[in-house]
């Protein structure tokens, strides 16, 4: 798992990584409120958000390889505040080897590259 402090606000990276997502035609299935949701019960908690993401073709080809996959695709980035700064985590494809069998498989390059990108536009 990969952890980058970044120097937006929670929200702010959230929209800005929505934005880089669009504008690469990536489908946004999800965007997690973890803080209103927890203010939705009563409790409190730090600013804290999920986006999940993806391409179905590339999603497709790993779990054609161990569908096993499936349980952490669609992609997942998640924005965080930990003691005021706002961290970015992710997987990385060490990650995903080391959980599923798709070792050495081209698309994993590719997801790797797109998270470094995300997370240097933001």
């Amino acid at each position: 798992m990969k952890r980058t402090k970044v120097n937006l606000s929670v929200t702010d990276s959230a929209e800005s990584l929505t934005k880089s997502l669009q504008e690469k035609g990536f489908k946004l299935f999800c965007d997690i409120d973890h803080q209103a949701n927890a203010n939705g019960v009563d409790l409190e908690m730090p600013a804290s958000r999920v986006l999940i993401f993806g391409n179905p073709v590339a999603g497709t080809k790993l779990m054609q390889v161990d569908i096993a996959m499936s349980l952490d695709l669609p992609l997942r980035i998640a924005i965080v505040d930990i003691d005021g700064e706002t961290l970015i985590i992710h997987q990385t494809s060490e990650d995903y080897c080391r959980n599923y069998q798709v070792e050495h498989h081209p698309v994993l390059k590719k997801v790797e590259e797109l998270f470094a990108t995300l997370v240097s536009e933001i």
